[in-house]
């Protein structure tokens, strides 16, 4: 047992100390009550593999005892969709069109690399295959109803736990993709780079996007909690899962494609406009100015990838970034 692991498996302990603290400062969801039951373990169940797979010791024990075995293989797509099928038939909001779409989701990638796995220095058109059946239903919302509910009020969605834990299954685990740079064992040049990133985004992405016309200021309101709460759920439920993607996986294989034999900027300029596309419709109706700043953003978050080699480095930059989007340009809209 490494350090990584121990680093890992103490911040799951963390997180559900904090979450449990959470729902009942913010939630009033009370520990132990029948609401807390129906969300909390779920929750507690898709963030165990979402946060242990950050560790090398893990993945590499997970990925010796599995073998060669296609069952084996099918085994953490299987636990995912049992996790849905329980909770939602729990809580009382089960779909079957919702588990057949799952079913294909979770299983089809796992096949693709079941068979055989390209050789790990380079991109192969298996790697593309798998990076575009993991990321489109999501990006398309086809996937929309997968929820963890604690009660009829109070629901987040499963995705931005079992997306990223099931992208870290594909390409670290089947895949023992090299470079994915997902780990808590933050160093303090790491957090040197991710401060740099910030400093290098505000007067780029402030000044760029009130020009456009984009972002206007809104009034502070926070309180403790609600900074912790967001804090909490844009790293985890939204910068680490979009850095997985974009750094750790698309610039990542980009960069061992024959865009990158003569440097890194060639596929660090393309992950970034990917980025930067993916973003078109998060407005209704779409908003080229969100594209152009993402694609910025993406550029800096790229950089910090490179130089420190972590996903979770450059996504502490993408938390900044969105939570000072989120607190000081709330009322944005497209």
């Amino acid at each position: 047992m490494d350090k990584e692991f121990k680093v890992a498996l103490s911040l799951y302990i963390v997180l559900l100390v904090l979450s449990t603290i959470l729902l009942q400062f913010l939630a009033k969801i009370v520990f132990l009550t029948p609401a807390y039951i129906s969300g909390f373990f779920p929750f507690a169940f898709l963030l165990l593999p979402y946060i242990l797979f950050s560790s090398g010791f893990f993945t590499s024990l997970y990925r010796e005892k599995m073998g060669g075995s296609i069952v084996r293989k099918i085994l953490f797509p299987a636990y995912l969709v049992l996790i849905y099928s329980i909770f939602s038939s729990l809580a009382s909001n089960f779909s079957f069109e919702l588990l057949i779409k799952l079913l294909v989701w979770f299983f089809g990638p796992c096949l693709v690399y079941a068979f055989g796995t390209p050789p790990s220095d380079e991109i192969s058109v298996k790697d593309i295959m798998v990076a575009l059946m993991l990321w489109l239903p999501i990006e398309f919302g086809k996937l929309a109803g997968f929820d963890i509910v604690f009660n009829k009020d109070i629901t987040i969605p499963a995705l931005p736990f079992a997306a990223p834990a099931f992208g870290l299954y594909l390409f670290v685990i089947l895949r023992n993709l090299p470079d994915v740079g997902f780990s808590f064992k933050l160093k303090g040049n790491d957090f040197l780079m991710a401060g740099l990133g910030i400093l290098m985004l505000v007067p780029l992405l402030i000044p760029l996007g009130t020009s456009m016309g984009f972002i206007r200021f809104a009034t502070l309101d926070l309180t403790v909690w609600k900074t912790l709460e967001l804090l909490l759920g844009i790293y985890f439920m939204v910068a680490i899962p979009e850095e997985l993607l974009f750094r750790g996986i698309i610039q990542n294989l980009l960069t061992r494609s024959f865009l990158g034999k003569k440097g890194k900027l060639v596929p660090l300029t393309i992950a970034a406009v990917i980025f930067g596309l993916s973003h078109w419709n998060n407005f209704n109706p779409p908003d080229w100015r969100y594209v152009i700043l993402a694609s910025v953003a993406g550029m800096v978050y790229g950089f910090v990838y490179i130089r420190t080699g972590k996903t979770t480095a450059s996504a502490l930059v993408h938390c900044g970034v969105n939570f000072l989007w989120a607190v000081l340009f709330k009322d944005t809209s497209g």
